[in-house]
């Protein structure tokens, strides 16, 4: 760089305009100008500058990102496209953030959409597929229509299709690819937590995934779990910053934000943690009064006419998005007098914000926030797996349906153990239930009508949870989330020559409680 080495490579062949700045700037004899002395003034003004660390850089690449000023701009590659329709080149744009640039998507368009096109897309959608309830549709819709806002709204909602084969879930995500175009990029049918950070460094777009298959297998059980994971941090906020390793042992930091779609045919187990940022939706059957012929004719309209308005699409959001925070806040208000919680409020908000944005101009109403009141409830009775006991719940149900090996080959549920030992019943080749629950750990009480488990890692209780998330003792903290278990301050006498440390689980928590008080 002091010699003058590569310097002109920076510089030539940019602009006329460069070229005479070079020639102004760093004079020489002959015409032209001074490779060193540029080199050393690029020198001087990165010492001035400091060392860049873009592990704390706020870098922003193609997406919809929330300004210094909280409006709404879209990165599409090469220039930034404003509310208001107009744009500007990157290097034009000033802001506290650093504008990288990438590969040119199609930008939004805000020219008006035809008449009733956004109202003729949802009675499409809610024709051709079989929802299972007739809010189904618009909460779909509601959340293209939001995901179109990339990592815009505070609060990014991920939706979670399943249903049978030939339900049309792969149609109807692709569709969902051709309304937000370029910014959403293909539906990806596998991928890796790695992959998926890496490919989506430092963009705020949403996230298409076909064939989200839960696998029993644990190694791909846990790559499903690490996008899991990724899928929560790219939720809230700024998007969760991850820092890994890199190959010269240096950090590498990662960020991407947007909302997430997924779809599959078995149901995939969402943790509480996840369910608060997915909303669920099921796909029966395709409807049977449709005319095979017509059906087809009118999805590949719909196809055609997504991609056709794909940029009007996303430019309506974007000119839409001055109001996203005043609709967000009252549809939020909305669910938190019907009894949601406020990552519950959150979600759901965010779902009906995009539709409210799609479907009107101006402000929400009273009258359009009455018309919220049913699907607000739908949703919220989805939400009622994700409180804090079902962890609780699903880790006990875990214990009760495990499989017990007993004498002589036989083979029985701790479920089936407890209920013969709690009414007395006799089960066929096997003469003490009790003695075979309490050398796994399983200790019944009936007079004080509870269940005390052995705690610790190595413990026989322990054992049952070994091929499960909860193994290693973590079971026992899953279970104090349930209503009425504790956890004695000191050990327990299991008979009179044993104590131990255990947890109680009454039987109000396993359905025994009126079999109890008999």
């Amino acid at each position: 760089m002091e010699a003058g080495r590569g310097v002109r490579a920076l510089f030539a062949g940019i602009s006329p305009e460069v070229h005479e700045w070079c020639l102004s700037t760093f004079p020489a004899g002959d015409n032209s100008w001074s490779y060193k002395n540029a080199g050393l003034w690029i020198i001087e003004q990165c010492n001035a500058k400091g060392i860049f660390d873009p592990s704390n850089a706020d870098l922003r690449s193609i997406g919809v990102w929330r300004d210094d000023s909280g409006r709404a701009n879209a990165h599409c590659g090469d220039r930034i496209v404003f509310p208001s329709g107009e744009t500007a080149a990157l290097t034009e744009y000033q802001a506290k953030h650093t504008m990288i640039g990438a590969m040119r998507i199609s930008e939004p368009d805000v020219r008006a959409l035809p008449l009733d096109a956004e109202l003729n897309l949802l009675r499409t959608v809610e024709r051709l597929w079989g929802w299972k309830r007739a809010e189904d549709a618009s909460i779909w819709l509601g959340w293209v229509a939001a995901a179109c806002l990339g990592g815009f709204p505070d609060w990014r909602t991920h939706l979670y299709i399943h249903g049978t084969r030939g339900s049309g879930k792969s149609k109807l995500i692709e569709l969902a690819a051709r309304i937000l175009g370029d910014l959403s990029g293909d539906v990806i049918n596998d991928a890796t937590e790695a992959g998926l950070r890496q490919s989506r460094n430092n963009q705020a777009r949403p996230l298409l995934l076909d064939e989200f298959e839960p696998d029993d297998n644990p190694r791909n059980a846990s790559r499903q779990d690490g996008m899991l994971a990724l899928f929560r941090r790219m939720s809230g906020g700024a998007g969760g910053r991850i820092s890994r390793g890199g190959s010269d042992h240096s950090a590498v930091s990662f960020r991407a934000l947007g909302a997430v779609y997924v779809t599959s045919i078995n149901h995939v187990h969402l943790e509480p943690q996840d369910i608060s940022r997915f909303v669920v939706l099921r796909l029966g059957s395709l409807p049977d009064c449709l005319d095979p012929v017509s059906a087809a004719e009118d999805l590949e309209r719909a196809f055609s006419i997504c991609s056709e308005f794909s940029s009007r699409i996303r430019g309506k959001l974007l000119k839409q998005s001055e109001r996203w925070g005043r609709a967000h806040s009252a549809i939020g208000a909305k669910a938190r007098s019907l009894g949601a919680d406020a990552r519950q409020a959150d979600t759901m908000a965010t779902i009906f914000a995009g539709l409210d944005l799609l479907l009107f101009d101006g402000d929400i109403d009273s009258l359009r926030l009455d018309d919220l009141d049913g699907p607000l409830r739908v949703l919220m009775a989805d939400f009622g797996e994700s409180d804090e006991g079902s962890e609780g719940r699903d880790v006990l149900d875990h214990l009760l349906s495990g499989s017990l090996s007993l004498d002589h080959g036989i083979k029985r549920t701790v479920r089936e153990l407890i209920f013969a030992e709690v009414n007395q019943e006799e089960i066929n080749g096997l003469l003490d239930a009790s003695g075979a629950l309490k050398r796994h750990g399983i200790h019944l009480d009936l007079e004080k009508r509870h269940l005390a488990l052995r705690t610790g890692k190595t413990t026989p209780t322990a054992k049952l949870y070994a091929d499960s998330k909860w193994r290693n003792g973590a079971h026992l903290s899953a279970l104090l989330k349930l209503e009425g278990v504790v956890r004695p301050k000191s050990a327990v006498r299991l008979s009179p020559n044993e104590q131990q440390r255990v947890v109680l689980v009454p039987f109000s928590c396993l359905g025994l409680t009126e079999v109890a008080k008999a």
